[in-house]
């Protein structure tokens, strides 16, 4: 298991690295019908951060899962559409 700082480090290079890219995708995108601004980002951040906090438990919540192969199932649905 990752030590906190190690966690923190991963975390604040992730941002870094994200950013050089929102600014990239703003700066070259080449459609000119509407422009891109670094706010049209902030939902993909919020998912990629809640990863980066809870990703540590995904091996976990996985091996609890049994392979298709012990007679589980083919898909788990990690991500379920909300309730209408």
């Amino acid at each position: 298991m990752a030590s906190q700082d190690e966690a923190t480090y991963f975390e604040n290079e992730l941002k870094q690295r994200f950013d050089e890219l929102v600014l990239w995708a703003v700066r070259n995108r080449p459609y000119t019908g509407a422009s891109l601004k670094p706010t049209d980002f902030d939902d993909s951040w919020k998912q990629i951060a809640r990863l980066t906090r809870e990703g540590i438990d995904l091996g976990k919540r996985n091996a609890a899962v049994p392979e298709p192969s012990e007679n589980g199932p083919q898909y788990v649905n990690s991500n379920p559409a909300p309730w209408p």
